[in-house]
């Protein structure tokens, strides 16, 4: 506990200013959501914007769009990264090198990615246009609708892409610290593939692949860049709305823009107490048997 005290005190030139920055973000978001520090008067008293909000079913739509995709990105990335870092650990170590190409999505801003996306995966980016030249398909029409379908496909795409580098970064770090033995150990009693992983390695991986699973999909929840190019309208994620209600509306949205970002950030807060919860008694359970 006093080790912990001690790396806290030595980072607090570090974390101060960026606590104070974010909390003093979060305040003047709630201040503006009840309506001060507005260029205009706001009517209808300080919950104004939460009451409006809580009525319109458009904001239940986009909320259950955007945690379906922040949802399916962030699994999809964490089963795929897992899956990838574990395969590329259990390859010899001369070819373990090759594992350096998963990183390359990492230095791609997240707004090149969606452009990636954009230029191969839309009716008329190169897939489609190989699909034509091969015959497949007689008109760029008949291709599906990947992007803009409304099912948010592109943005799981994208994020998914640039994801599984993060993922496979991590859980390496962690199998650097496994022991091999005791995968030897499971198949010399007659373990298959499949159970060594989930009931010897998989375990071991847990803590790692719990985090990542919560930074993926937070950050998915409520980005703005990906969703910004490869959003639908409607439903949209709630991020756009947000921008759209702040910038592009009349000043009297601009209470319902910020009451949205609270209600993002308390929904962030209860979803890494909930679990932080479940992941912790699923892993006392797992001990037991």
């Amino acid at each position: 506990m006093r080790d912990r005290a001690v790396v806290y005190l030595k980072l607090s030139p570090l974390l101060l200013p960026f606590a104070v920055i974010f909390s003093t973000g979060i305040f003047l978001a709630f201040l503006q959501s009840l309506g001060y520090f507005l260029p205009i008067p706001v009517q209808g008293g300080l919950f104004a914007a939460y009451r409006s909000l809580f009525r319109s079913l458009w904001f239940y739509q986009d909320f259950a769009f955007t945690l379906y995709c922040a949802f399916c990105s962030a699994l999809l990335s964490v089963s795929v990264g897992t899956a990838l870092a574990y395969g590329i650990w259990r390859l010899p170590i001369g070819l373990q090198k090759i594992g350096v190409l998963t990183k390359i999505p990492l230095i791609l801003p997240h707004i090149a990615v969606a452009f990636i996306v954009l230029m191969f995966f839309s009716k008329t980016g190169y897939i489609s246009s190989f699909l034509f030249q091969a015959g497949i398909i007689e008109s760029a029409e008949e291709f599906p609708p990947i992007l803009f379908g409304g099912r948010g496909w592109g943005i799981i795409l994208a994020y998914v892409y640039k994801e599984v580098p993060f993922v496979v970064l991590l859980v390496s770090s962690v199998l650097k610290k496994f022991e091999y033995a005791r995968i030897l150990t499971a198949q010399m009693l007659g373990a298959s593939r499949l159970t060594v992983f989930f009931r010897v390695v998989f375990p071991f991986l847990t803590p790692v692949v719990n985090t990542s699973f919560i930074i993926l999909f937070l950050y998915s929840f409520g980005a703005f860049d990906i969703p910004f190019l490869l959003g639908e309208s409607h439903p949209g994620m709630l991020s756009i709305q947000v921008y759209n209600l702040y910038f592009k509306r009349d000043l009297m949205n601009r209470p319902s823009a910020m009451a949205i970002l609270v209600v993002m950030f308390l929904f962030s807060l209860v979803f890494i107490y909930l679990y932080s919860r479940l992941a912790a008694r699923l892993e006392r359970e797992g001990r037991k048997l």
